[in-house]
Parts: structure tokens; C-alpha cells; sequence
């Protein structure tokens, strides 16, 4: 009886040991796949971190790029303006030794229509309007629509004005005085950067 017992016990030993390590295996491969698994869930995470970091460089350095060029066009308008109110002033300097307010009218009415310029008003030193491209504004002191030391201005100054734009004070100078001041209200036209 023993023999016989001993051929069931290896046969049973046998198949339990081939069960161990089927079951091994298959352990191992399951602790390989969820290790792979994590190892590649970590791969991607990292990945998109770095896509994400790269994204919000490349937002930022546009944002950058963008605002310099701001920088850059509102420079080029400030400088623009003032090359462009010289001789502005000089033609009105002539007209005004001539008294000719009309020409002068002329002039302001056709800048208004230029893209960007919004208003042009001319003062006298004494403060009063006297040629606006806005015709309501003659009835006004010229201090009631701009400070009044802009009347004292004796060289071309731009700056920003209340609604965005630039604003530009030109002295209208004469031979030995001041004969009056213009302002000129300028905004300049939207370029969209994408």
C-alpha cells in the first residue's frame, strides 16, 4: 500500500507545485502589468506637465511679444505725432498772421476726417476757442475743456489723453509771441494680434 500511496502523493505534490508556480507566474505578471501600468501613467503625467509648461511659456512669451509691440506702436504714434504737429503748426502759424480763421476751419475740419484724429481745437492765448472741429466747443473757454496751462505750452508735447488716445499740444508761435495753441485728439486705430 505504500507504494500505491506514494505515486498519488507525488502526482498530488506534483500538481500542487505546478499550481504554486502558475500561480507565481501569474502573480508576477500581474505585479509586471500594474508596474507597467504605473510606470506608464507616470511617463504620460510627465509629459503633460511638461506640455502644459511649454503651453504656459509659449502663452507668456506671446503675451510678452505682443505687449512689446504695444509698447513699441504707441511709441511710434507718440514720435509720429510730433513730426507731423511741426508743420501743422507752421501752416496754421501762417494762416493765423493772416487772420484767416476760415483756412484755418478748413484744415481742422479735413484732419477730424483722417482716421485716428478725434478733435482739433485752436485757443487764443486770452483762452478763448476760436476754431474747433467741433463747432459746440467755440461757445466754450478753452480752460473749460483743457487744462489751462497747455495755453503757456512753447514746444509740441504729446500725451495720453482721458480716453485712451494721445492727445498733442501745439504751440502756434509767432515772431516774438504766442499767437495761440492747438490740441489735437488722436487715437490710434486697433491693429488685432493673434
Amino acid at each position: 500500500m505504500t507504494t500505491e500511496t506514494t505515486p498519488t502523493l507525488e502526482k498530488a505534490s506534483g500538481m500542487d507545485t505546478n499550481r504554486k508556480i502558475m500561480l507565481v507566474l501569474v502573480a508576477a505578471l500581474i505585479v509586471v502589468i500594474a508596474g507597467m501600468f504605473v510606470w506608464k501613467s507616470a511617463a504620460v503625467n510627465s509629459v503633460e506637465k511638461k506640455l502644459v509648461l511649454v503651453q504656459t511659456e509659449r502663452v507668456q512669451e506671446r503675451a510678452d511679444l505682443i505687449e512689446q509691440a504695444r509698447k513699441l506702436d504707441a511709441r511710434y504714434d507718440v514720435e509720429s505725432l510730433k513730426r507731423f504737429s511741426t508743420p501743422l503748426a507752421w501752416a496754421i502759424r501762417r494762416e493765423l498772421m493772416a487772420s484767416n480763421l476760415d483756412q484755418i476751419d478748413q484744415y481742422l475740419t479735413e484732419l477730424v476726417q483722417m482716421a485716428g484724429f478725434q478733435s482739433a481745437v485752436l485757443a487764443s492765448p486770452e483762452d478763448k476757442v476760436i476754431v474747433a472741429s467741433d463747432r459746440k466747443k467755440l461757445a466754450e473757454a478753452f480752460s473749460a475743456i483743457y487744462p489751462s496751462e497747455y495755453l503757456q505750452a512753447k514746444e509740441v508735447k504729446v500725451e495720453p489723453s482721458s480716453n485712451g488716445g494721445l492727445r498733442a499740444i501745439i504751440p502756434i508761435m509767432g515772431l516774438s509771441q504766442q499767437l495761440g495753441t492747438l490740441v489735437v485728439e488722436f487715437t490710434s486705430p486697433a491693429y488685432p494680434l493673434k
